[in-house]
Parts: structure tokens; C-alpha cells; sequence
């Protein structure tokens, strides 16, 4: 009913929407998205770099007003984004060509210190509604970041590579050994991030890890 009076916005050009839109964009932003297919798709990481991911699911390519709008989210306090960028992961799952079985969602977390100052943990919120809408358990305690370290938006992609380096940690191996679990992330890059969160759940017992992302700068 309160949509009626305060009618949703499109989350990535603020067009009004229609009161009971399923998903809070607009027609034309949605046919501008650039789709990738419903598949995963491998990680690929540098020579010599040790891969423990299984595999990612992407919504998109970060460019263009999907970009933009993912930086409101991550930068400009848009925490109400998550129901966007969150159901659009979950509809990349259950459109996936791999009918993967997950036992549990996991989010990657942040630094304590950095989530304290944005207030928020995006890929938590996303996690969270994925969690709703899949009727898979939600596990927001299960990663731990141990330390702070430089934003990875600031570095060189061989800085990036290595600026992760063991800087998570799994907590609860009870919960985690040999489970199927979707990590949750907003944008994939180097992958990096998603590889060493992959790395700490695998160690702990992991049987597979999945990384479901909204966007990414790789071409897929």
C-alpha cells in the first residue's frame, strides 16, 4: 500500500516505477544491462596464482548505468539498493544452466572498522535477500576479514593480487565442512577478493564455492 503514496525508483536512473514492480528497474535499464549468459563460469586467475573458486555467476558487465548505480550502493549510502542487486543474484541462480544445490549463502565480509564507517555491508544486504527469496540459510558470521587492508579500487592489478593474501578466515567449521555454498560479492575484478574468501572456506572443509557477483569488468 505505501508504494501507492511513495512509488519505488528505478535503482539505476530513478525513473518512477509502477506501485508492486517486482524488481526496482525500469524497462529501459533493464534492456541496458549487458547481460552475461546463465552459466557458471571459471574463475580464471594469473599463472601461478592457486584458484579455489568453483566458479561465478555474473549478473553483468560493470559499465555504464549498472556501474554507476553499484557505486551509489557501495559509496554514496544507497543501502536500500540490496533489493535490486539481490534479486537479480538470485534470478541469475535459479536461471543457471547448472542446477547447483546450495547448502548455505555466505556474503564477503568486510573489515570491522570499514563496515562501521559505510554503515552497511553491501554484499551482506544482498546476501540477506538472496537468502529470502532462494530459502537458502544466510550465514553472515561464517568469514571473517582479520585485517584491514588497502581498497583494492586504488591499486594496480598485480597489487591487487596480492593484497588479500590471507587476510580472511573461516569461523565455525562445523557449519561449513562439505557444504555447497554461494559467496556473496557486489563486483568482481581481479577476483582476488573472491578467491581468498573461496581459499578460508575451502581450507575449513568447503566442498564447493560459488560466487555469485552482480557485475564484473571481465567479458564473460
Amino acid at each position: 500500500m505505501i508504494e501507492y503514496f511513495f512509488p519505488p525508483r528505478c535503482a539505476l536512473c530513478n525513473a518512477i516505477l509502477k506501485a508492486g514492480v517486482a524488481i526496482y528497474i525500469c524497462e529501459k535499464c533493464a534492456g541496458e544491462i549487458g547481460y552475461y549468459k546463465n552459466s557458471v563460469t571459471p574463475l580464471n586467475l594469473p599463472v601461478g596464482i592457486q584458484n579455489y573458486c568453483d566458479g561465478i555467476l555474473c549478473v553483468g558487465r560493470y559499465s555504464d548505468s549498472l556501474k554507476e548505480a553499484l557505486r551509489r550502493f557501495k559509496f554514496s549510502n544507497k543501502p536500500s539498493y540490496y533489493r535490486t542487486f539481490g534479486r537479480l543474484l538470485a534470478l541469475k541462480v535459479e536461471n543457471t544452466e547448472q542446477k547447483v544445490r546450495f547448502d548455505i549463502i555466505v556474503p564477503v565480509p568486510l573489515y570491522k572498522s570499514k563496515e562501521k564507517t559505510r554503515g552497511y555491508n553491501q554484499a551482506e544486504l544482498m546476501a540477506g535477500q538472496v537468502s529470502k527469496i532462494l530459502n537458502v540459510p544466510c550465514e553472515k558470521r561464517l568469514l571473517n576479514k582479520t585485517f584491514e587492508t588497502k581498497s583494492q579500487s586504488i591499486l594496480k592489478k598485480n597489487e591487487r593480487l596480492l593484497n588479500l593474501q590471507d587476510a580472511f578466515v573461516a569461523i565455525n567449521q562445523r557449519m561449513i565442512v562439505n557444504k555447497n555454498i554461494l559467496l556473496i560479492d557486489d563486483i568482481l575484478t581481479t577476483g582476488s577478493t573472491v578467491n581468498q574468501c573461496c581459499k578460508a572456506l575451502k581450507e575449513a572443509g568447503a566442498g564447493k564455492v560459488i560466487a555469485g557477483v552482480v557485475a564484473t569488468t571481465r567479458n564473460y
